[in-house]
């Protein structure tokens, strides 16, 4: 099986929807110009360059004892609303991408969850104003009863036959369940006496 890791759906100028306007070390504003691709701003005062990166994240593969998949289905108000996606998001700053995984299951789900390890990175160029580089985990409900929350409005657990029909939000989070339901992920371990829950 391929292991798909970029998923690019936006423009060859989409960084510039993310530039600053001014610096952030001393505050003179940037010139507005169009940026060619990966060209950094650099203010011309005090020499402080503006690295533009992705969004790190994290999403996971909940699987029951059935080898199910919890999925859910994005709020209307929400990016790509309406459709269903792998819980997960953003990783905070000084926060580790397991203590992320931990904490966005919780409350996309309400689920207490054990990680067994990493299945895949990939990079999300989603559209002109959002790219995110996400670290993609697989593990099992420990305790808890699935209840939608935060950006997410139901969920479901779904096998491989009822994954074919659904309208996902992201297409990484499908390539991922493929491989997920073709058997043949293999697995990097998590260190838990670093990351300990």
């Amino acid at each position: 099986m391929n292991l798909y890791q970029v998923f690019s759906h936006s423009g060859p100028l989409a960084g510039n929807n993310q530039r600053q306007r001014h610096c952030p070390q001393c505050g003179l504003r940037f010139p507005d110009q169009v940026m060619a691709r990966f060209e950094r701003q650099r203010c011309g005062r005090c020499g402080h360059v503006h690295h533009l990166n992705p969004a790190p994240g994290i999403t996971m593969l909940v699987k029951s004892p059935a080898r199910e998949i919890l999925i859910g289905k994005r709020r209307a108000t929400a990016d790509y609303g309406g459709k269903w996606c792998l819980p997960g998001g953003y990783i905070e700053y000084e926060e580790s991408f397991i203590a992320a995984a931990y904490r966005e299951v919780q409350e996309e789900t309400g689920l207490t969850v054990r990680i067994e390890g990493i299945v895949n990175v990939v990079s999300n160029h989603l559209d002109d104003c959002h790219h995110t580089l996400v670290i993609v985990l697989i593990g099992e409900a420990l305790a808890g009863q699935p209840e939608p929350g935060d950006d997410l409005e139901a969920l479901k657990w779904i096998d491989r036959q009822a994954h074919a029909g659904i309208d996902y939000a992201f297409e990484a989070d499908q390539r991922i369940i493929d491989g997920y339901f073709t058997g043949n992920f293999r697995q990097l371990p998590i260190d838990v006496r670093i990351e300990p829950r």
